[in-house]
């Protein structure tokens, strides 16, 4: 019986009933098999194993998710970038929002080289490989994808996952969906997301391979040896890069259009250069020197993984809903979203459209002088409107300001909270040491409980002050500036010398994010907790 809707993510395609063939695809391709893996069937028993990527906003037709992609350790290519996001089909529930979601599925490992073997003319030692398919043209990668779709509809359409009653279909991610699942998607927190990998610190050969003696050797890895990431996909970051659909454009969707986009580094790649925002631009076709012919592109470092996507408009239902929800939506969310918005601060953004609106007013002027329709009072209406676009202005500029203060003020109150419950960490571990060795039982109790609350002030105390500098970024440059030097008088006015040494720290910390739009979590958690007071 064909599904008509999905059931919930832990109860996704049920499929694993799959018998693997005398060689072992299944195990060869799923060497790190999950309850809740999304598997589909392939020739001779093989099998091709997906991720759900959901984004926790709920079942609405405009449920899209708001993300910057990019890095600054990347340069001018991969400069900050807000977008939006939807998934492809429509869920009862998932691991981030306990109604209706929106997910997609990426593939869970690099695809292998027994999966092409499956379906293309390959050399015969692909077969069993479990070593990421490379040295592959992006048109071959495409071909390989068009034909398992085929085979797909033919030999498993009931396994296919729909949307509106149409299968879906597989095909190569888009730059935005590979990095949006590449950092964790809606399964981390703003400031992991932020990071560069969403990995510990210190841990990065736990899950990608790069170039040296501490991960690859300088030798591409069988798919699937190291941990996954949060949402259980394995070597995004490394082991070979990978293919996408999206054209490579410096400032991501504008600009000139030139090859296609390639994610991640590979086992060649230095590790400290290993990032989510990682992008490369691909020849489709490269120029032999010897020949001076152009053939398809190809790379020992390059490979692909897939993503299983489904149409926008499946039926006429789909299509009313969306129309008839479109208005709600561009009247709500979507005043929010980059479509209609950039990273800049409210006051920059409203004065370009306020500046649109007297444009438009000047215009309005003209054509009704020249009419010759325009009346005192018509004249006087617009010069009111004009004055009042400009006290909109400034009392967004005012109200920026105002917010600035606010927060540097709950920023560099929770800093010295912050301060002063890490000065009592030694001292109780020293009191909890002499309990141990005096075998105070009781007392050790009181003094663990005691650490337990200071760790949890610690928490969420650190929670606040990052939002505090996260808000900072969303006003102009100039209402923080002015609002570090109000804070600065009001803490000289109560001679509290302390709070000004460490309010340096927070101004230094809030201009780093202004200007990079991402948090170093980890170092500035590290120096607000070690900071002496000085």
């Amino acid at each position: 019986m064909r599904r008509k809707k999905f059931l919930p993510i832990m109860l996704f395609l049920t499929v694993s009933v799959f018998v693997a063939n005398a060689c072992g695809g299944e195990q060869i391709n799923n060497p790190q098999p999950l309850d809740d893996d999304i598997v589909l069937p392939m020739p001779n028993g093989r099998t091709m194993v997906l991720r759900p990527v959901c984004f926790g906003e709920g079942g609405g037709s405009y449920a899209w998710k708001r993300f910057r992609v990019g890095d600054p350790a990347g340069g001018y290519r991969e400069l900050l970038t807000g977008v939006a996001l939807g998934g492809a089909f429509k869920v009862e529930s998932s691991p981030q929002s306990s109604g209706e979601d929106w997910c997609y599925y990426i593939g869970k490992y690099e695809v292998s080289e027994d999966q092409i073997f499956a379906m293309l003319a390959v050399p015969p030692e692909y077969e069993d490989s479990a070593y990421p398919v490379r040295n592959l043209s992006w048109f071959e990668a495409d071909s390989f994808i068009q034909q398992y779709n085929q085979w797909l509809n033919e030999n498993a359409r009931e396994d296919i996952p729909e949307y509106g009653g149409i299968p879906g279909y597989l095909r190569l991610p888009t730059e935005f969906e590979w990095e949006f699942a590449a950092r964790g998607g809606s399964a981390v927190d703003g400031v992991l997301f932020d990071r560069r990998t969403p990995y510990p610190e210190g841990n990065l050969e736990e899950f990608e391979w790069f170039a040296g003696p501490r991960s690859s050797h300088n030798r591409v890895k069988k798919i699937g040896l190291l941990k996954p990431n949060i949402l259980g996909i394995h070597d995004l970051l490394g082991n070979v890069s990978e293919m996408t659909r999206s054209l490579y454009q410096i400032e991501y969707y504008q600009g000139r259009s030139g090859g296609f986009v390639a994610k991640g580094g590979h086992y060649l790649s230095d590790g400290g250069q290993l990032r989510s925002a990682m992008r490369t631009e691909q020849e489709f076709y490269a120029l032999d020197s010897r020949s001076d012919t152009l053939s398809p592109g190809k790379k020992q470092t390059l490979g692909f993984r897939v993503v299983l996507s489904s149409l926008v408009f499946p039926n006429r239902e789909v299509s009313g809903r969306m129309s008839d929800d479109w208005e709600t939506y561009r009247q709500g969310l979507a005043q929010s979203l980059p479509a209609a918005v950039s990273t800049s601060p409210t006051s920059t953004r409203t004065q370009v459209s306020g500046t649109e609106a007297a444009v438009h007013l000047q215009r309005l002027r003209e054509e009704l002088v020249r009419s010759g329709e325009v009346s005192l009072a018509v004249q006087q209406e617009i010069d009111l409107l004009t004055a009042s676009l400009d006290d909109i202005q400034f009392t967004i500029r005012q109200a920026e300001r105002d917010s600035a203060y606010a927060w540097i003020k709950i920023g560099a109150e929770q800093a010295f909270f912050l301060h002063k419950e890490a000065r009592k960490l030694p001292i109780l571990k020293q009191l909890l040491q002499s309990a141990k060795s005096a075998q105070r039982t009781e007392i050790v109790a009181r003094y663990q409980e005691r650490e337990s609350e200071i760790r949890l002030n610690i928490e969420q105390a650190m929670s606040s002050y990052f939002e505090s500098i996260r808000q900072l970024g969303t006003v102009a440059p100039a209402a923080v500036e002015d609002g570090f030097v109000r804070y600065r008088q009001f803490l000289a006015n109560r001679q509290a010398e302390q709070q000004l040494h460490l309010l340096t720290m927070v101004e230094r910390h809030a201009n780093a994010y202004i200007i990079a739009k991402r948090m170093d979590d980890e170092s500035w958690q590290k120096e607000l907790l070690e900071w002496d007071g000085q």
